[in-house]
């Protein structure tokens, strides 16, 4: 028989204890989009992961677009949209009527916001119902712009638990805004640990090599890559400078970056500049960026500021020697000189030097990269990251706040 699903709010403690199994609390899940992103990669393995048999699962998206759709399609197929254009016009009033609405209707307990703009739609429906809210947060600073800031601070706000993905996200809010220290729940992305890492980075750098018509069997080839949104946040105009002073003792190195973005016509004109050109390979959007990066020899991440990125602990979790700049919750991930190099970020001569040490130590690196997994594996994981949702779950069911 098919567990009896009901909300939560009508249900009365005794009651549900008495339910037991059959009280399956309903949960919709709210995200901009499934386009390609860190965010996105982990709201898809969340959702598909989730207990079915403890909660009933919704999913809905404010755009039904994006190349990781397809992962969730499977599993939800009435993936209801409300699509906004702006939050200051007529259309946005209506999208957060027609989202509350749904909530009433389908006596929704839990909505969970995934990122910015589902975090300000979903928290505002959700005000006006019974239904609990937990946003989540993953990045220090989304911009400067007021607009992001007025909107960070109405989603504390009015969220019932805000999920965090490292410590120094935590104490970024938590220095900068009037919030509870107990409504930020820090849980660190999940991971999938491959295990014959041999055979994925040979199959990788063999396919990788391929398609940028590289020779595999070049003595000096060099792989650096970098998986990373073309925004200016991710500072890959530090990366390409580093790519220029590598290459004049590396002659073999090709440097390739995962992602697209507003940047690329500026990325393409400055290695053009600086006469790399050719050994500057941009890839666009990849669905698998998290197996091209077992292809690198060394995975860079130059970025301003961070959360806690996927792509260095994909990285390391591959095997691959790291080089990422000391911003957020890089430094929770990597132990300087133990588990991968730091270096200072905006500062293109370290990333250099930390790039160019590890070309010219494989062996060192290597060793580095093994600590760099072992630490990754028993630190994160998956099924850890799914539980203590779950767990969050409960606890904001059964809580008054």
């Amino acid at each position: 028989m098919k567990p009896l699903t009901v909300n939560s709010d009508t249900v009365s403690a005794s009651t549900r204890a008495r339910l037991g199994r059959s009280f399956r609390p309903r949960v919709l899940h709210l995200i901009t989009s499934f386009d390609i992103g860190g965010t996105e990669r982990q709201a898809a393995e969340l959702v598909n992961r989730l207990n079915d048999e403890r909660f009933d699962v919704r999913l809905a998206v404010l755009h039904k677009r994006g190349a990781l759709l397809d992962q969730v399609a499977s599993r939800f197929t009435d993936i209801k949209s409300f699509p906004l254009t702006c939050f200051y016009n007529i259309g946005a009033g209506r999208q957060l009527l027609k989202l509350r609405s749904l909530l009433v209707n389908e006596r929704i307990s839990i909505l969970h916001a995934h990122d910015f703009y589902s975090g300000i739609l979903g928290a505002a429906a959700a005000r006006l119902t019974k239904t609990k809210v937990i946003a989540a947060q993953r990045h220090l600073r989304l911009s400067d712009r007021a607009i992001h800031e007025w909107g960070s601070r109405i989603i504390h706000k009015l969220s019932h638990r805000l999920i965090v993905n490292s410590e120094a996200i935590r104490d970024h809010i938590l220095s900068e805004n009037r919030i509870q220290r107990n409504k930020i729940i820090v849980i660190r992305n999940g991971l999938n640990a491959t295990e014959n890492l041999r055979v994925l980075r040979e199959q990788q750098r063999q396919s990788l090599c391929l398609e940028l018509g590289l020779d595999i069997n070049a003595p000096d080839l060099a792989l650096v890559g970098s998986v990373a949104r073309l925004q200016p946040v991710k500072g890959h105009r530090y990366l390409i400078d580093a790519a220029a002073q590598i290459l004049q003792s590396h002659r073999g190195a090709h440097f390739v970056l995962v992602g697209d973005g507003d940047l690329r016509n500026e990325i393409i004109a400055q290695a053009n500049r600086l006469q790399i050109a050719e050994r500057v390979h941009l890839l666009g959007d990849r669905k698998d960026a998290s197996k091209i990066v077992a292809a690198f020899d060394v995975a860079v991440l130059a970025s301003l500021h961070e959360g806690l990125p996927n792509a260095v602990m994909e990285a390391m979790v591959a095997g691959v020697p790291v080089v990422a700049t000391a911003v957020g919750g890089v430094k929770e991930l990597i132990e300087n000189g133990e588990t991968g190099f730091l270096a200072p970020p905006a500062n293109a001569e370290e990333l250099a030097q930390k790039i160019s040490f590890i070309l010219s130590h494989r062996e060192p690196a290597q060793f580095l990269a093994i600590r760099g997994r072992h630490s990754i594996v028993e630190r994160f994981g998956m099924e850890r990251m799914v539980e203590s949702v779950e767990q969050l779950y409960e606890e904001v069911l059964g809580s008054q706040s």
